[in-house]
């Protein structure tokens, strides 16, 4: 993130071990009567979240602040819990990384800098990291260094409601406030400060594409986005059995949008016909519009492809409520904030919209079509059901489908789009793999057929696939339904829920209840049996458990 103020280019960046002696020297000058960062800290920081540790620079590499933040669960934590005791006595140990709040410990900004946008700048990489991750909110404590000039003739509290007026300036807090944080509270005894008297500011910032636990049900029990928290959240009685038509989707040319909807609209419509109460389209079918759109740089391409975002979401909207179908309406690219991302979309019949961004990016993402990572995964109550969306490559990390099965997924739905069988064969191999390990049903959609106008997706080999686990009471050999390779079809099948929760329960086998976690939390040593080979320790393997995700 840059700001550019006339003089220089303000870079902020992630600190480096190598920032560390600047940053202390930086801390002394900032906060000369407080205590501060030492190395051993900073380092510390750095080990234990190292996405938090932010340095601002200018073109010369010169340092002009820093900024430390960790990531809470603030349900731990009572609305007067002091500095100390939020941040573990400053060493981070607290840190969470299955918390929903960014709290931000400390902002340093050098005295020949300020009023150069250093402080906002770290306010925004806050800000961008919380989106990012899907965290809920940034909360920080804010000091009120000009509270000692009020001589104790107004109390802490009268202090902040006259500088939220306007009716006096802190540097500090109005700083604060006019970066989008709100006031919640003034603790008592938050920190070491003479000239605040020991009193702060707790101060919020909700991010507004937060999304908390959805309902997606007739009744709209719970917003996408805002404040409502686990209670509010009523299950309706769903059916026993639900039905899922996923497309074999056959990209060929096309002279307009027009003839994109129309193919669409045929495949929505059948799935309607057939008695579907879920339909998914695959992953970049909407790559099919580029064939008029004749880009031939893919970067470009991609980005150009995303200004037709409004025309895609308000199509297939359209097209849910009409038909009161789920569509996982495939992929498409959006932009936010600047960034592009591949996002699977979900078209409830209320005429709402949601976004599973692509987390694990293969090397066309990242190289050509130089996308942005999303951060986190997302299980949705409908009537039908708790579903979660895995796209493509993200299916072949088991992580991840298991803290979407653990959070009660029943159904995963996975838009793929691959160019040759080798490249099908490891979507479709962890698609099973992943419904046996987690007991759950697979729902696979894919491309097939050729663009060759189009850059990276001039051929696909794909076929849609219903999968089931593997025991006595499901399909044989793990298969529901599955298309005809590479032949323009939709594939339907019934998958029965009841069945699948049982067989959690009374399985020949219960993978999804009988991981023991306990093996994955030992040192294992690696063994190096060439002549002149060491043994070292390899280090704590990660139990599931820790996999970073936000739960909607």
């Amino acid at each position: 993130m840059t700001s550019t103020d006339g003089n220089s280019d303000i870079l902020v960046r992630q600190m480096t071990r190598e920032d560390i002696p600047a940053v202390v020297d930086l801390q002394k000058r900032v906060y000369s009567r407080m205590p501060t960062w030492t190395s051993e800290e900073l380092t510390h920081h750095l080990e234990v979240f190292p996405e938090g540790q932010l340095v601002a620079v200018d073109r010369t590499g010169r340092l002009l602040g820093s900024a430390s933040s960790l990531i809470i669960d603030w349900d731990d934590y009572s609305e007067s819990a002091k500095w100390s005791t939020i941040t573990g006595d400053g060493s981070f140990d607290t840190h969470n990384p299955l918390g929903r709040t960014l709290y931000g410990a400390d902002v340093a900004v050098d005295p020949l800098a300020r009023r150069k946008g250093v402080g906002s700048l770290f306010y925004e990489a806050r800000k961008k990291l919380i989106r990012e991750r899907g965290l809920k909110r940034l909360l920080t404590g804010g000091r009120i260094p000009s509270y000692v000039e009020a001589g104790g003739e107004i109390t802490p509290q009268q202090y902040v409601a006259e500088v939220v007026t306007g009716k006096r300036k802190d540097p500090t807090l109005s700083f604060q406030l006019a970066n989008g944080m709100v006031v919640l509270d003034v603790v008592p005894d938050y920190l070491e400060d003479a000239e605040s008297r020991g009193f702060a500011t707790l101060l919020e910032w909700l991010n507004p594409e937060y999304v908390t636990t959805v309902s997606l049900g007739a009744s709209e029990q719970q917003a996408a986005l805002g404040e409502l928290g686990e209670e509010a959240l009523r299950e309706r009685p769903r059916p026993a059995r639900v039905r899922i038509a996923a497309m074999q989707y056959l990209l060929r040319p096309i002279t307009h949008f027009e003839d994109f909807a129309t193919q669409v609209e045929f495949f929505v419509r059948s799935a309607k016909e057939y008695g579907s109460q879920f339909a998914v389209f695959p992953e970049y079918f909407t790559m099919q519009i580029l064939s008029y759109l004749r880009e031939p740089a893919p970067g470009r391409a991609v980005r150009r492809l995303a200004q037709l975002t409004a025309d895609y979401e308000n199509l297939f909207k359209r097209l849910a409520m009409e038909s009161r179908l789920y569509i996982i309406a495939g992929t498409h690219p959006v932009i936010q904030q600047g960034e592009l991302f591949n996002a699977a979309h979900l078209f409830t019949p209320n005429g709402r919209v949601f976004r599973q961004k692509k987390v694990h990016l293969t090397a066309t993402e990242k190289g050509p079509y130089q996308m942005s990572r999303g951060h986190g995964f997302y299980v949705y109550h409908t009537d039908f059901g708790k579903i979660a969306i895995l796209v493509c490559y993200d299916v072949e990390f088991p992580e991840a489908a298991r803290v979407l099965a653990e959070a009660g997924a029943e159904i995963m739905f996975v838009p793929s789009c691959t160019d040759e069988r080798q490249a099908f064969c490891r979507v479709r191999y962890c698609a099973q793999a992943r419904a046996i390990e987690n007991q759950i049903y697979v729902a696979m959609a894919g491309t097939v057929g050729n663009l060759p106008e189009v850059p990276y997706m001039a051929t696909h080999y794909g076929q849609a696939a219903i999968l089931t686990p593997s025991d006595y009471f499901f399909s044989r050999d793990g298969i529901a339904a599955e298309g005809i390779v590479n032949q323009e079809q939709m594939v339907v099948s019934d998958v029965d829920l009841d069945l699948l929760n049982e067989q959690r329960v009374n399985g020949t086998v219960i993978p999804l209840n009988d991981l023991i976690r306990d093996a994955y939390d030992r040192v294992f040593h690696y063994v190096d049996q060439r002549e002149g080979g060491k043994s070292a320790p390899a280090g704590p393997s990660q139990p599931s458990g820790s996999v970073v995700v936000q739960r909607a």
